[in-house]
């Protein structure tokens, strides 16, 4: 297996790369990196780890023939170097996927990342992948078995991405005394229900001391942005929470993350797809750096939320979370088993690349 490619033509997912080229990289293979022109202008930390670099540039990404073009060179570049292994890091969806999957099937071992189980059985451009990619990855245990295959030939192995390059230490120190609760990721009121934590946080008495990290862009211009800075404004709420205005870089991004007390999933509800299909990249990021989650009612049959998790259903039951917190009632759930080791995930990762 030693001259592997892995493929990300996505601007996203990127979170899934680290992880993996050290995997293969430590245990002696050596990895081309073929990433989207917008992942290499933040891969800065681990882009030396891989022997070559491939680029699908922006230019090449928005016209039909320029992107059958750049898989079809991409094929012929593969073949030359004797590449023995590919990993999709996005194994869905794209023409790319698609048709370089089918013009590589019988020359390389295929291998690709399932973001989305639900594509699996419903999907036809995913059906149509699973015809040349038979073995793929899922991002944690339950998704082993949380759904039943209609395609028997697939096989489904697990891995967390849960390992991070060093980053500079830049955002300020903690006061004491304060708990920095963080929602990773900008204003996404179509992920996340940021109402509901100002709901809990009117209903907890004493706060001063919780402060609530929103880590992405507020994105002012956004009119239902607007809306909720509005909000926190006229109920006094402010001083709890900490935002910012602009994208942060990753270095400021993991290091708020690493000086946090916990990570908050803000949901009022949870549907099918987190409780069946997918989990949310915080998880990875709670898993990495050993924090507890805050989490609504619905992920509890998740082994690993449930051992590292304070649950909450509503607004009353936020608010009773953030009070045991302020009154350190609330016991953390420590990291005791070896899955969270480096050497337990490569191995996991590595055993399934090397299976026939």
């Amino acid at each position: 297996m030693g001259k592997v490619a892995l493929v990300e033509f996505n601007s996203y997912h990127d979170e899934c790369l680290y992880s993996q080229i050290r995997f293969l990289t430590d245990s002696g293979h050596s990895v081309t990196l073929i990433i989207s022109e917008q992942i290499h202008e933040r891969a800065s930390e681990y882009i030396h780890l891989a022997e070559e670099v491939v680029i699908f540039q922006r230019s090449s990404q928005k016209n039909l023939f320029k992107r059958i073009a750049f898989v079809f060179g991409l094929s012929r570049f593969l073949g030359k170097k004797k590449v023995e292994t590919l990993i999709f890091n996005t194994a869905s969806s794209r023409l790319e996927v698609i048709l370089l999957s089918h013009l590589l099937k019988r020359k390389t071992k295929l291998f690709g990342i399932l973001h989305n189980l639900k594509k699996a059985n419903h999907s036809f451009s995913q059906k149509l992948i699973n015809k040349a990619i038979k073995k793929f990855f899922v991002l944690n245990d339950f998704l082993l078995d949380s759904v039943k295959l209609e395609d028997s030939s697939l096989q489904l192995e697990a891995f967390y991405p849960i390992f991070f390059p060093e980053y500079d230490s830049t955002a300020p120190s903690k006061p004491e005394g304060e708990v920095w609760i963080s929602i990773p990721g900008k204003l996404d009121f179509g992920r996340r229900d940021y109402f509901l934590v100002v709901e809990a946080l009117r209903k907890t008495l004493t706060k001063s001391n919780l402060k609530i990290l929103i880590l992405g862009s507020t994105n002012a211009n956004d009119p239902k942005s607007q809306e909720f800075l509005d909000h926190i404004k006229i109920l006094g709420l402010q001083d709890n929470f900490i935002t910012f205005d602009a994208f942060l870089d990753n270095d400021t991004f993991h290091d708020y993350i690493q000086k946090s007390d916990y990570i908050l999933i803000p949901l009022d509800s949870v549907g099918d797809n987190y409780a069946k299909y997918k989990i949310m990249g915080c998880y990875n990021q709670a898993f990495g750096y050993r924090k507890n989650l805050i989490s609504p009612t619905g992920l509890e049959h998740i082994p690993d939320m449930e051992s590292h998790s304070l649950f909450y259903t509503g607004a009353d039951g936020l608010s009773e979370v953030f009070e045991s917190i302020r009154t350190g009632k609330s016991d953390k759930k420590e990291y005791v088993s070896k899955k969270w080791d480096f050497l337990e995930q490569k191995n996991r990762y590595i055993t399934f690349l090397e299976s026939n």
